[in-house]
């Protein structure tokens, strides 16, 4: 049985599909073998993302067994853009029903050679990733959004500066205006970068790590239903909250011609600088 006409797979929401980093140094890479986290240009798909969706929906072929029993959901992938732009280490961060993981990583795996990041103005290997939103529905687009306790185990805002929207609002991931930050990108990595404080004990531990967090921009410009997706540590990922609940209203996507409410994933990085430093002295020898 063929759902495809019933089904659509959403994906890199909200065109913010760049780390922000705190405290991060680069240090030259002296071997190719080397995965450069933080590469000066980005590996891209060839065409940018707009193709890559088209791309995406042209290869989907949504489980029927999952379509059959209602089960949707969100896979991330992280990956390796090798020199050659071919892709390799895929590794599920955010895990779905396994029907799911494995639809998207046949999807990623058929993709053509990606452009490598480039680093020092050489071809470098480095990570990208790729989210993908699963959902059954009449309307296509349309997804609903969650209360807090909906989110199971994930970290979610909990405190006199969240917001979150009704179970009832309608929530998009993908429409034909995105919405955005009121400056761009650099003015968005610029005003996360300048108000992140780095835990104190995390910073003593050394530990350092990419928080994967989402939010929904209102069709009122405000930010609802901040939460993390993915991290580990407790007080980073308390933190990356707390900065993004402190963001000013965005611009709102539009669809139709309407605001509409869009959910965004945006990954935050905590580099610690000493270590940076460290790595690129070691690497001098």
């Amino acid at each position: 049985m063929n759902f495809r006409n019933r089904i659509i797979i959403f994906f890199t929401l909200c065109s913010l599909f760049f780390p922000l980093t705190l405290l991060a140094q680069s240090s030259a890479e002296s071997s190719k073998s080397k995965v450069i986290e933080e590469p000066d240009i980005d590996p891209m798909y060839p065409g940018g993302k707009a193709s890559m969706l088209q791309f995406i929906s042209s290869v989907l072929d949504y489980p029927d067994e999952a379509a059959e029993n209602d089960i949707q959901g969100l896979v991330v992938t992280t990956f390796t853009v090798e020199l050659d732009g071919s892709l390799s280490d895929f590794k599920i961060i955010h895990h779905a029903d396994p029907l799911l993981n494995d639809e998207a990583l046949r999807i990623l795996k058929l993709m053509p050679a990606w452009r490598p990041g480039k680093f020092n103005g050489q071809f470098v290997r480095s990570k990208s990733y790729v989210p993908m939103y699963f959902r059954l529905n009449k309307n296509g687009r349309k997804t609903t959004s969650k209360s807090p306790s909906s989110y199971g185990d994930r970290n979610t805002l909990n405190n006199s500066n969240s917001r979150w929207l009704s179970a009832e609002e309608e929530v998009f991931a993908i429409v034909d205006i995105m919405p955005s930050y009121g400056t761009g990108e650099e003015g968005l990595a610029s005003f996360i970068s300048n108000r992140l404080s780095y835990p104190e004990k995390a910073y003593n531990a050394g530990i350092e790590e990419r928080i994967l967090c989402s939010f929904i921009v209102g069709k009122d410009g405000r930010i609802y239903n901040i939460e993390v997706i993915e991290g580990e540590n407790t007080a980073l990922n308390d933190e990356a909250m707390r900065v993004l609940s402190l963001m000013p209203d965005w611009v709102p996507g539009k669809n139709g011609g309407e605001n509409v409410n869009v959910k965004c994933i945006l990954p935050i990085e905590f580099k610690i600088k000493d270590k940076a430093k460290e790595s690129s002295s070691e690497d001098s020898f």
